[in-house]
């Protein structure tokens, strides 16, 4: 996959697919898992997870996915990170999805690396490490 073990927070889409039983994410997460990487989300993915998953009537998978990962909050530390890039982005002539910006932030504050499939949403944030999710 192009990646080592180490901190690793999945974006929603991996856990989308995870959570649907679909390869490769079932795969990623067990290989990661068997190597030791800390897994984790942020809370703005368990939104995303359960604003679908209330409209489903799943909110019970999100719950128990939701408990066997370290979920990394959004602290005054990574909003007034976050609201300095988007600002910087902005200035440059990008417009991020907000959501975008406080995941990609959070992760990378707590040193973490983000697993997503959608890359592009993601590598315009300085300093953040993206590693591509491929379904």
């Amino acid at each position: 996959m192009g990646y080592e073990a180490g901190k690793v927070v999945m974006d929603t889409d991996v856990l989308i697919d995870y959570l649907r039983g679909k390869n490769p994410a079932v795969e990623v997460v067990r290989r990661l898992a068997e190597q030791g990487a800390e897994l984790a989300t942020t809370a703005v993915n368990v939104f995303e997870l359960s604003w679908g998953a209330a409209r489903l009537g799943r909110m019970r998978e999100v719950e128990d996915l939701v408990e066997a990962l370290t979920v990394l909050d959004l602290t005054v530390k990574e909003a007034l990170k976050a609201g300095e890039e988007i600002a910087y982005l902005s200035s440059i002539g990008l417009t991020v999805e907000i959501r975008d910006v406080l995941i990609g932030v959070i992760a990378r504050e707590n040193g973490y690396t983000l697993l997503t499939g959608n890359t592009r949403h993601f590598r315009v944030l300085r300093g953040l490490e993206v590693v591509p999710y491929r379904r």
